[in-house]
């Protein structure tokens, strides 16, 4: 992908994740989020010898995203784009958007950020939730993953 830029593995088998936030947000970093995304690979016991790139950004920018790519010219909270075999895809969240519906919700910020990228992930290793079944199971398999990230 164009977005991203790769860094080094810690071993040869394991994924490369490379996370950017744009723009800053101040208490969040690269590596925390780079790490939640690691964390939801190894549990799927998938990833190996890949990379993934991700990107924390705004409701404008995700809207721009969503739009080009999409063509739904409307923001949202993820964004997960398969590409191949050797680049698992790329995965686009919304802070802002994490932001408000975790005080909508009464929980913290971090909690619903990394549930997007949580969910992120899983779409791109294969879950889908357009069906009830399949949210179901997404869902289920989402919020297991969460409480070991947070």
């Amino acid at each position: 992908s164009n977005l991203f830029l790769c860094t080094a593995r810690k071993r040869p088998t394991m994924p490369k994740v490379e996370a950017r936030i744009w723009p800053r947000l101040s208490g969040l970093s690269p590596r925390w989020v780079a790490g939640i995304v690691s964390t939801t690979l190894s549990s799927e016991k998938a990833g190996q010898n890949t990379t993934v790139g991700i990107l924390v950004t705004n409701d404008a920018q995700i809207q721009k995203i969503n739009k080009k790519f999409l063509k739904h010219d409307t923001a949202t909270d993820v964004i997960a784009f398969n590409l191949d075999k050797t680049h698992l895809g790329d995965i686009v969240v919304s802070a802002e958007t994490a932001r408000k519906c975790s005080a909508r919700l009464k929980i913290s910020f971090r909690e619903e950020l990394a549930r997007y990228l949580v969910h992120g992930t899983l779409h791109l290793l294969g879950y889908r939730d357009k069906k009830k079944n399949d949210r179901a199971r997404m869902h289920t398999r989402q919020e297991m993953i969460l409480k070991k990230v947070i």
